[in-house]
This record gives C-alpha cells, sequence and structure tokens, in this order.
C-alpha cells in the first residue's frame, strides 16, 4: 500500500513516530495515534516508501505500550490516563488492545474501573471474536451477566459480583484461559463466594490442587503468594492426604501454613514410626499389601547414572520414607498410577528424587534431604542436567 504523506508528518499529541530499525534490523517506523486522537492507539507501520501493516480495533504492532519510546524519550505510555495504565499493567501481553479497549467508551472505562477482571475477559473474548469498535461496545451496553453468557460463563448474578471483588496480579497469557475454567466450576464458586479477601491466587491455588477443600484452607494463600507459595501449599495438601490414607478430613480446620506444616510432620512421624519390636519386618509385611494392592512395581523411566539410582520395589519406597524421614514412602498411588517416579540420590549428597510426568514427559517434581531439607546448588544441577540429557 502507497504511503500517504500526511501519515508521516511532524508528530504532535495525536500523532506519535517510532523509529524501530536499529531494533529489527531493517528500516520500519511505526505511527501510533495518541491517546486524545479520534481513534486512539490505531497504527501502521512503513519504511518511508509504503505501509507495511497497519492495525485497527484491538490489533497491537507487537511490542507494549511501554517499550514505545521515540528519539527524544518521549513514549506512548505516558500519554496513557493512569487508571487506563493500571488495568493493562494486569496483562502486559494485551497491554496495547487494553488501553484501545478503554478508550471506546466511558462504559469501558467505567467497567475496567470496577471490575478489571471481567473487562480484562470481555476485551480477550472480543480479541478472539475479531469484534469492531461498534461491536464491543455493543458487548459493553449488555448487563454484567449477560456478557458472562456471552463468554461461556454462568450469567448469575452471584458470580458478576465475585467476579468484580477478585483483587489481581500480572496474568502471563495462557492463565486467560484457566481463569476461565475456574469461574465455571460450581465447587470453586461455593468455596469462593463467602471468603472475605478475594485475589486471583485463589484461582491459581484451586486450579493448581483440583481436589475438595474445606473453605477455612483459602486463608493458607493471599495476594502475597508467589508461584512457589502456591505449589508448596498444594504439595504439602497433597502429601498430606496420602499419609492419611484417604481420611478426607484430616485437614479440616487448617488455617495456616505454619498448622499444615504441624499436620503434615506429625503425620510422617506416624507413618514411619517403629511399629513394635521389629519395624523392619512390618515394613515388609507392609510393602507385600502394596504389591496386592497395585501389582508389580513400575519399570523404571530414566536409566540411572553414577550417584542417582531408582528405587525398585515397593519396599524401597517405604524404606526410602523411613531412613530419610519424609513422606515418600505413601507415594504408592502415584507410582502405581504412572504419574511419579522416585530415585535416590547417593553423592555428592543424599537425597531422594521424585519426577513427575507431564504430557508424556519426565520432569524433575521434588528434590528433597533428610526431613525435608532442601538440596544444594550443585546436587539440583546434576538432577536437572540428568533429567534433561
Amino acid at each position: 500500500m502507497q504511503l500517504d504523506t500526511q501519515t508521516t508528518r511532524k508528530p504532535g499529541p495525536r500523532r506519535l513516530f517510532f523509529d524501530l530499525s536499529s531494533i529489527l534490523g531493517y528500516e520500519i517506523h511505526l505511527v501510533v495515534y495518541g491517546w486524545q486522537a479520534k481513534q486512539p492507539l490505531n497504527w501502521l507501520s512503513h519504511n518511508r516508501t509504503a505501509v507495511i501493516a497497519q492495525g485497527s480495533f484491538l490489533q497491537a504492532p507487537g511490542l507494549p505500550v511501554f517499550t514505545l519510546k521515540d528519539k527524544e524519550g518521549s513514549g506512548l505510555a505516558e500519554q496513557i490516563p493512569l487508571e487506563v495504565a493500571r488495568v493493562a499493567r494486569f496483562m502486559p501481553a494485551i497491554d496495547f488492545e487494553l488501553c484501545q479497549a478503554c478508550a471506546v467508551s466511558d462504559a469501558a472505562l467505567q467497567l475496567a474501573r470496577d471490575a478489571p477482571l471481567l473487562f480484562i475477559l470481555l476485551v480477550e473474548f472480543a480479541r478472539k471474536n475479531s469484534s469492531s469498535t461498534y461491536q464491543f461496545e455493543d458487548l459493553l451496553g449488555l448487563k454484567r451477566t449477560d456478557i458472562l453468557e456471552r463468554m461461556g460463563l454462568p450469567g448469575s448474578p452471584s458470580l458478576a459480583r465475585l467476579i468484580r471483588r477478585i483483587a489481581l496480579s500480572p496474568l502471563l497469557p495462557w492463565e486467560l484461559e484457566d481463569v476461565t475454567e475456574a469461574l465455571g466450576k460450581p465447587e470453586f464458586l461455593a468455596l469462593l463466594r463467602h471468603h472475605p479477601r478475594l485475589h486471583l491466587n485463589h484461582l491459581r491455588f484451586l486450579l493448581r490442587l483440583q481436589h475438595r477443600i474445606d473453605p477455612c484452607m483459602l486463608n493458607l494463600i493471599d495476594g502475597h503468594s508467589s508461584a512457589q507459595d502456591i505449589n508448596w501449599v498444594c504439595r504439602m495438601i497433597r502429601d498430606t492426604r496420602n499419609l492419611a490414607r484417604g481420611n478426607e478430613d484430616v485437614l479440616t480446620g487448617v488455617t495456616s501454613k505454619q498448622s499444615l506444616q504441624d499436620l503434615h510432620d506429625k503425620l510422617v512421624e506416624r507413618f514411619n514410626r517403629d511399629h513394635g519390636k521389629d519395624p523392619a519386618a512390618y515394613r515388609a509385611l507392609l510393602s507385600e499389601r502394596l504389591k496386592a494392592e497395585h501389582g508389580d512395581y513400575p519399570p523404571t523411566p530414566l536409566p540411572a547414572i553414577d550417584g542417582i539410582e531408582p528405587l525398585s520395589s515397593w519396599l524401597d519406597l517405604l524404606e526410602e520414607g523411613a531412613l530419610m524421614h519424609h513422606c515418600v514412602g505413601s507415594y504408592d498411588n502415584h507410582v502405581a498410577d504412572g504419574h511419579v517416579f522416585i530415585y535416590r540420590m547417593v553423592q555428592p549428597e543424599r537425597l531422594t528424587i521424585s519426577l513427575e510426568k507431564k504430557s508424556d514427559e519426565w520432569i524433575v517434581g521434588e528434590v528433597r534431604g533428610y526431613c525435608n531439607a532442601s538440596p544444594s546448588a550443585g546436587a539440583l544441577e546434576i538432577v536437572r542436567r540428568w533429567v534433561e540429557f
């Protein structure tokens, strides 16, 4: 397409120019219409003689808003109102589209301000459906319950209120589908509905755990919980349930990480406790019961290397837990199902290694020392290289 000379005239608040040539390695310039323009954040790219590409509503130039700066260091982000930028920061992967959507109307800005998660989900829905500005305005004119139904979620007032209460932290691109899945699960909504301080992390937690919990256990997660924190809580809940051998009520009343840790440690001690005068004989008897329940111990998924060897029997599994004073002896169901396999490291340090099967590949699950002590960085690197080799 031939370039209109009006497009490349002197920049101003309604039209911003960005030279991307040094970044991309060939001549290319980006023209973005500013926040005060008739069509905010519409854009086109050119090479001074012809238009290379152009975008309209909910089409980004492939660069986040905050990265676009001109030769003088002025950026597009400086034009974006603070309340709009605040919403856009929750979803950096589509921050350009979120800013465009906020500029559509006062109704768009009001929804973004009042229910940012619903707004983000709606923008993603409109983006995937290649909605025009007019179609997006029609969506904004609907009741929030109708918006939910359009997106395939339950169109209930209670869900609309719940979504409004969910505090946010930055989302990764693939998490939007996970969030939509979580909001469509009645069992999740029943847990979340009465929690006083809802956060996106609670959805992440429930999706990661995928198991019934007591509502008070939502207190284990808050807005400051990292992905590592959430994984730790899920692992401790899973392990505690394993140790309780099917007692679904064992976690009732757990409301803090410390109480969860204390319960877990108590059950580990009970599981690995010396039984009578001959604990080795007891574990041998228990291993026979596991064989009768699960069949033969599964084959080794990865070959051994110097210093790392597989457990090869149900008795090995029980002995490993007793020796290392942790709960791996209770992993029999996961091992039998083929989801987990256990190895031991004997050098350079003594560790228990669990591998987990994800999408037909084995990845490192947990690496723990005596009493669940953390491994050294060097030992972790050995494990990582072994699994990735």
